[in-house]
């Protein structure tokens, strides 16, 4: 501290100081003679040289006055104090939505999910607004003990770290903060000191419990293995490194592709805008709007595509293939004679809404079936239904007009059927290609003509579809290709 004040008079000496920080004043005073017959107001005199009066202490001043009547000074009281400065807040990032951290999700997160649903990330649309960068704060200016303004310390401003998959938006409505907003579709990904909106969800090892199912409005990538029960639905690109385990429902946008085996069967679907690719598939059910492409072997599947069934070096057997552009495959059956049908459609045909309506038909045709066994003779002869006795006349007309019913229905479901088939004929150069070897229980078929294979056929061969209602064409073999 140093001496700023002295002043002595016959009642007393006082010195005032002022600290290294020049927010605290301190008095020193030494009684005088008269020292009984100080003021309060003769000590406040001599400080308010120094401080303004809002910033003196007067519980002390007082208090020095009362122990200098008493001939009792004091070495170093504070009797003023000034106001510290408030630095500014620092400038921070505040996310609106849920990104995907790496190596940081886990307990916090699956506290209140099930081991499938996780849900580690949020999906995210061009233009939406993830986070907002608030502005650093100015500070509050302090006053020393003089009443002189110390300046605040104004916050440090917060450095994003993003690229170009974002866009920083100032709005003069929220002067206060800077908006962060999506430049494309994905999720946000944040490495802690950099983040960014990727479009492409990476998985580094095998579709698990670490990550639950995927719901993305981009493309998925898995370096590894779909575990067994785990789903991936995208808006992009679906692309498997490795295998998928079964009861597995995978859906895109755009096309799936798994090099590795797909194990199918019951739980378990491809569902696909663009193309579906796969190593091996067994028991795989695959609707597709392109071409499904099999490089080693498919057995016991149910291939539905709106184009072609590409498996020029691969083996089909079993299962069910139906297709719009035309099949190709290695090998077709095998020589157990297993059943392997081939069936080429119109474009209408291969979609889910005519599968859900051969499926009603299958239905209905069931139930008609087994109200005429129930009937039995009474079906033809309606007319003795009146001379039998209650209650079996009147169960007897009750299935009478429940198959009424039933009939009729299927009888409108044919139509629609039958309306379908004949609104997209099937493609002229529409075909099957052999290009190693078809068994015998091969099946083609085209509309209403089939063809079941007898022997077996050595390729390369082509099968094109008979004209109207004609036989099977054998001709020379025509590639097909992708698209």
């Amino acid at each position: 501290m140093r001496v700023i004040h002295r002043a002595q008079d016959n009642m007393k000496l006082i010195e005032l100081s002022v600290s290294d920080d020049r927010h605290k004043l301190f008095a020193r005073v030494v009684p005088q003679i008269d020292c009984q017959n100080v003021t309060v107001e003769d000590i406040r005199r001599e400080i308010v040289t120094i401080s303004p009066p809002e910033l003196l202490e007067e519980d002390v001043i007082n208090d020095i006055c009362l122990e200098l009547r008493q001939n009792r000074g004091c070495d170093a009281r504070r009797v003023a104090k000034g106001t510290e400065p408030e630095a500014g807040r620092d400038g921070k990032l505040v996310w609106l939505v849920r990104r995907f951290c790496p190596g940081k999700s886990s307990s916090e997160e699956r506290e209140f999910a099930d081991f499938f649903t996780l849900g580690l990330f949020e999906n995210i649309e061009a233009g939406r607004e993830i986070a907002r960068i608030y502005r650093p704060g100015s500070g509050k200016d302090g006053i020393d003990v003089q009443g002189k303004k110390i300046p605040a310390k104004p916050g440090k401003p917060y450095n994003a770290r993003c690229d170009k998959t974002v866009e920083l938006r100032s709005d003069p409505a929220h002067e206060n903060y800077t908006a962060v907003v999506a430049a494309n579709a994905g999720y946000v990904h944040d490495e802690g000191e950099k983040f960014s909106v990727r479009d492409t969800l990476h998985i580094s090892g095998n579709l698990d419990w670490n990550m639950g199912h995927i719901d993305f409005v981009g493309h998925v990538k898995v370096m590894g293995d779909v575990q067994k029960g785990f789903h991936i639905k995208a808006r992009g690109n679906v692309d498997i490194l490795g295998s998928a385990l079964g009861e597995n429902v995978f859906t895109s946008q755009r096309s799936i592709s798994i090099k590795g085996f797909h194990h199918g069967f019951e739980h378990s679907s491809v569902s696909a805008q663009g193309d579906y690719s796969v190593g091996i598939a067994h028991g795989v059910s695959a609707d597709v709007g392109g071409n499904i492409i099999v490089a080693k072997e498919a057995r016991d599947c149910l291939f539905r595509a709106g184009l072609g069934i590409l498996a020029s070096g691969a083996a089909v057997v079993g299962g069910s293939s139906w297709c719009v552009k035309g099949f190709e495959a290695k090998v077709i059956g095998n020589e157990a004679g297993v059943t392997t049908v081939v069936e080429l459609r119109n474009e209408l045909e291969v979609t889910k809404e005519y599968r859900v309506l051969a499926d009603m038909i299958r239905k209905h045709e069931t139930a008609v079936a087994a109200l005429e066994l129930h009937i039995g003779p009474y079906l033809k002869n309606r007319q003795r239904v009146p001379l039998l006795k209650n209650p079996f006349r009147a169960k007897m007309s009750g299935l009478l007009a429940k198959y009424d019913s039933v009939a009729q229905s299927l009888e409108k479901l044919r139509e629609q059927e039958r309306t379908m088939r004949e609104s997209g004929p099937v493609q002229e150069d529409s075909r099957v290609n052999i290009v190693g070897e078809a068994f015998p229980g091969a099946e083609f078929a085209a509309g209403e003509v089939r063809l079941t294979l007898k022997e077996r056929v050595v390729g390369p061969v082509t099968y094109r579809k008979p004209a109207q209602q004609g036989e099977w064409i054998i001709e020379k073999f025509q590639g097909m290709k992708k698209g």
